[in-house]
Order: C-alpha cells, then structure tokens, then sequence
C-alpha cells in the first residue's frame, strides 16, 4: 500500500518540486520508502511513497521503469492474482527482476496494453507514463477501494491519491464545487466524479483514464449486470459461495509481513476471520473497538467469535479526545466527510497498526447479499416491485426522493406509500438519506428558498436509478446496483481507506473480491432475502461456524452515540464552530443557529445527523481548506480577508 503523484506537462516540462511537495504529504500512506523520478524527455514527474508489503528489498523501489520499453509506474495497493500472472507472463520469455505485482503490472501492460486491467484481481490506483505513446494511463480498481484524484492544468495533469496534497499543488485552484457541496449536505459524503473543489475530479472505480496532447479520456471498463440468474440448488450455491469466500481470504493473506484482522463483531468480520483461521498456521490477531455506551458496543459478540474461533484478541473502548483528534481526521480526508463511524476506525486502525502492517476486514458483505434492514422485504413486495417496478421513470421517482425527508402533502404521501410498498420498492437506497437535509431544507441552507426544486442532486438521483433499472429488474437487485455503485465506495472505502493509511496501514477485504461479487450478482433472489432476512445465503455459510442465534441478532453496524457526543465533550466546540459566519460559509447562518437551538436547547435528536454534517463542514473549512485559502493568498501577495 503507498501513496502515488504525478505531473505531466506538454510544455516547459512539469514542477518537480511541486510533485515533491504533494509526494512529501502522502508519507503516511507509504513511511518505507520513498521515490521521485523525471522522464528523460522532460514531460512526466512520478512521486510514490511506499509501504512494504510484498518482496521488502530494494527490488521494490518505485517509481519503477520496465527496462525493454522505458515505461514508468507508480503503484498503490495489491494485485491478489499476481503470482498466477507473473507465472503465465514468464512461460512466454518475460523476466523479472523483482518478486513484486508492481512489475507483473508493467509486464501485462506490455504485452496487452490497456487491456492488462482485465488480467487484475485486487485493489489498485496507479499511474504508467509510457514514452512511446507519449501518454499518461490512469486506473482504478473496480470496487473503488482505492482512491485516485487529478486536476486538469493548461499545460496538462497532476494526480495523487488524496485530495488535501494534490490542493496544495500551485497549478490547482481552491474554488469551491457548490455542487458537490449541495451533495455532501445530503449524502454526507461527496460521491465520484465531484470533489469539494473544483478544479480536482475523482476517477470513478472500474475507470480508467488516458492522457495524450489531444486531451483526457475516460472509460469505463467493468460493471455488474445483475439480470443473468444461474440455475443453482440452494445447496449448490451455498458451495459455491463458500469457494469463493475461501478463496479470496486465501489470496488475502499473501504477504511478507504480519497479517491480522479488524473483528467487529457482525456477521462479515466474523465469518472473514473464521475464515482466515482456518489458513494461516498461528491464531490469528484480532482488533476490536467499542464504546462506553453498551447500546452502540459490539465488545461482547466480537469476544463471543474469539472465544470460538480462537484468536489472539486486542479489544479497546473509544478513548480519545474527541475534540483534538477531529482536526486531523477532517485534514486526512481533505473534503467535508461526515461518517461519524470514522471516528472508531481511527482508533481501530491505530490498534492494529501497533502490532500488523496489514488487516483483513468484512466490508461490503451488506452490499454483496443485502444486509441492510431496508432489504428486509417480504416476498410479495419483492413480486410487486419486479412486477410493477419496470414502467417507473427515474426521473420521476428522483424527484420524489427529494421529498422523502419532509412531512408529506396527502396526495404525496399517497404515492410515497404506494412507491417504496409496491412499485419501487428500490427507493429506500436513496430515502436512507433523508434524516440528513432534505431537498427543501437545504435549498434553504444554501440560500436558495426561492428557487424551483433543481440542483445536481435530482439529476444524480436519476442517474442512479437509470442505472439500477438497465443492470438488474428486481428491487432487491436493485438496491444492491444502487449503493455498490454509490454509498459502498463514496462512503464506506473512503472512511476505511483514509482511516486505515493514516497510519500507514493496508486493510483487505474478502468480501468485495471482484470474482465473488459477480457470483453474488447471478444469485436468485431467493438466496439473498427470504422470510425478510437479509443476506440469507451468507449466514447460512456463516453458520458453519456460529449458532445461528448468533448470526439472527439485530443488526448495529458501526454506529456511534453521535447524539450524546455532541450534546456532550462535543457540544463546546460545536456550538462555536456553528456560531462562526466564517466555518459555515456560503450557508445561511440564521438557519443554522434555529437548527442549532432545537438541537441543544430543545433537544431534538433527528437534528443530530444534520447538526454533524455542519460540524463536520466547519471544521473541514477551518483546519483544511481554511489553511491551504491562507497558503494561496500568501504566495500571491493578498490576505485571508481579501
């Protein structure tokens, strides 16, 4: 796991110490070793920091140039398969000179071009300066779990793997996107392509990009069609599943150094390290985090599973300092992000990294099998939706989204009811959202009361049900299509991703191996909730290792007592950053002193996802953009009041 930069500039040559600069700030991604390399024509600067995982010698030293044709690569994160391919690669002549998947990269680009992203199973970002075709090749893994970030210049593009270093670079501008602030007050998290700032653009998963003096091009290369069923026995599936589920833990714990896991305690980090139990010749090391409050801690189940399966175990309560470590957390993520669970996984990840440089985890099982409570639907809705669902327009369906979070009007509530009970049942992916501001009342936060209904959100509604209904025709599929293609890699791998190399830990995840997901996706139904239990087949899996009383409990996911932290060694902090016209700019601050007022003095809990997102933009403006408008206005002669 590293962290990667670059620049390419067509003429005059890029910045090399611009890419050292952004090099230097991803040093927590990768604290082993650290490369800068200029091409011998002058037009490309690759930076990488790097985390040893795989072959730990000098061998492994990127930025990494193949000898036979001068192309240069940086690389983050790990090609699972890689042994497989460096022995295919090999048959047909080529040599290695390192025993790393970095060099099978450069060996498969080679030989197939663009095309070698096919031959890849793992998680990756990289960049590959090939000299011959004078162009910059940018990728992503196709679940997302690892971040790539660029920015268009004049003369060409500079990249890196988090935001807050590429900001800092000169040619990128510090222009807020009110898009995607319009989308993170919502969805507390600012999806691809958008990023707070303008001028800087995510590269969705599964795309790839291509740099020549004739411009960028993105493209798609792989996406989930869940309309093509097998035709399995239950007993068939649940074999199939468990192949696979054992391969891709199998595949995890490739490595030259210590292995261990993230156990919360849930079904998916349980069944991972049963899983892994049964592979690695020692007890496998165990991390857990939990809470003070016994409503929100998963302590207990996570000790129920090590006491089973047999591991050396590393518990901890949620000790830090609350207001001294949000700073940093809203610094690391370098755009406003407002998963209060990124609070935990700091500390989780912290506790791991004490003792192993690489964790194994259980996210995505919720979004492989539909383990979420909104999946919980009865067969005859699950009939309905698939019956009535497919004459629905998206575009409609968006708009009514947008008023999932107020109190209906009759007619509204009428069609509301018949939408997420009959006909769509596929909805509830977006009406998760509507505790956090609502169509209408963050038009009024961002000073837009009189405006008709409009926005980014009702178009990117749209397109997420446009999707959803070309690539799958039942709402539980539905749903799944939905939140992989959205909240699993905007939400939840960012918050993992940035929780876990802060402190220059790589996590892996079984349960979104690539191979597994597309098994998952040609599944029945039937198999994945029946009698409204969600992620049916998986706990059927599961219960080859725990009582399925275990397994049937209800679910708590990584929630945290948000309320209770704000109304206490928050509320201070809180309040001051809520009452500063500066932190919360360019909203309306009289809306938000009557939001903060119900929330602390007449203690209206719904308010409490709402209160946090503002925190959470008020902090990010003070300690992360605040400081880099500062640094520009510095550099150019002017002050922070200009």
């Amino acid at each position: 796991m590293c962290g990667i930069a670059g620049e390419v500039h067509w003429e005059g040559g890029p910045d090399e110490g611009s890419v050292l600069q952004v090099t230097n700030r991803l040093r927590h991604r990768g604290p082993d070793d650290f490369g800068l390399w200029r091409s011998p024509d002058e037009r490309c600067v690759l930076g990488h920091t790097r985390l040893s995982v795989i072959d730990l010698s000098p061998a492994g030293h990127q930025p990494m140039l193949d000898p036979l044709t001068g192309n240069a690569i940086v690389f983050n994160g790990e090609i699972y398969n890689f042994q497989a391919r460096r022995a295919e690669c090999a048959t047909r002549g080529d040599r290695f000179h390192s025993h790393t998947d970095t060099e099978v990269i450069l060996a498969l680009y080679r030989r197939f071009g663009t095309e070698c992203l096919r031959y890849l199973r793992g998680m990756f970002a990289f960049a590959l300066w090939d000299p011959g075709q004078q162009t910059l090749f940018l990728a992503r893994d196709r679940v997302g779990k690892k971040p790539l970030v660029y920015a268009r210049t004049p003369r060409g593009l500079v990249f890196a793997s988090e935001i807050a270093p590429l900001a800092t670079h000169p040619a990128v501008s510090s222009d807020l996107d009110e898009e995607a602030l319009e989308l993170y007050l919502h969805l507390q998290y600012i999806p691809a392509p958008w990023t707070i700032y303008q001028a800087i653009r995510k590269l969705p998963p599964a795309h790839c990009a291509t740099l020549t003096p004739r411009g960028l091009t993105l493209q798609q290369y792989w996406e989930v069609d869940y309309r093509p069923k097998g035709k399995l026995t239950e007993a068939e599936a649940l074999e199939g599943l468990a192949a696979k589920v054992r391969e891709a833990v199998r595949l995890r714990l490739v490595g030259d150094v210590p292995v261990g896991a993230l156990l919360s305690g849930g079904v998916d980090s349980s069944l991972v390290v049963a899983c892994m139990a049964e592979e690695v010749p020692k007890r496998p090391r165990t991390f857990t985090i939990g809470f003070k409050e016994e409503a929100c801690s998963e302590l207990p189940y996570a000790q129920f599973v090590v006491d089973r399966v047999g591991t050396e175990h590393h518990p901890e309560l949620v000790d830090m300092d609350l207001t001294a470590v949000l700073p940093t957390i809203v610094r690391q993520y370098g755009e406003p992000y407002a998963d209060a669970s990124a609070v935990p996984s700091f500390q989780v990840c912290r506790a791991a990294r004490r003792h192993v440089a690489v964790a194994l985890n259980g996210d995505g099982g919720d979004e492989l099998l539909g383990g979420y409570g909104r999946y919980a639907l009865p067969w005859g809705l699950i009939l309905s939706g698939r019956l009535l669902g497919n004459g629905s327009s998206p575009e409609a369906l968006g708009g009514l989204a947008g008023r999932l979070g107020r109190p209906p009007a009759p007619l509204d509530r009428l069609r509301r009811e018949w939408t997420l009970r009959l006909a769509n049942p596929e909805l509830r992916a977006l009406a998760r959202y509507a505790p956090n501001w609502n169509d209408a009342d963050r038009a009024r936060l961002l000073g837009k009361e009189a405006a008709r209904e409009g926005g980014v959100l009702p178009t990117w509604r749209s397109a997420q049900l446009h999707q959803a209904m070309r690539l799958a025709d039942n709402p539980i599929d539905r749903m799944l299509q939905i939140e992989n293609g959205s909240y699993l890699p905007g939400d939840l791998l960012v918050k993992m991703d940035i929780a876990a190399m802060h402190c220059g830990l790589e996590t892996r995840s079984p349960l979104l191996d690539h191979e597994l997901i597309e098994f998952c996706a040609a599944l029945p139904v039937a198999f994945k909730v029946r009698g409204r239990q969600g992620k049916y087949l998986l706990k059927r899996l599961a219960e080859r290792y725990f009582p399925r009383e275990f397994l049937s409990r209800r679910k708590m996911g990584f929630g945290v007592p948000l309320a209770e932290w704000l109304r206490g060694p928050l509320r201070p902090v809180a309040q001051e950053v809520l009452a500063d016209p500066t932190a919360m700019a360019p909203l309306n601050s009289a809306f938000i002193r009557d939001v903060a007022t119900q929330f602390f003095d007449a203690g209206l809990t719904r308010h409490d996802s709402r209160v946090w997102i503002l925190v959470m933009y008020g902090l990010w403006r003070r300690y992360a953009y605040g400081a880099q408008h500062t640094r520009e206005l510095a550099n150019s002669g002017g002050s922070p009041t200009d």
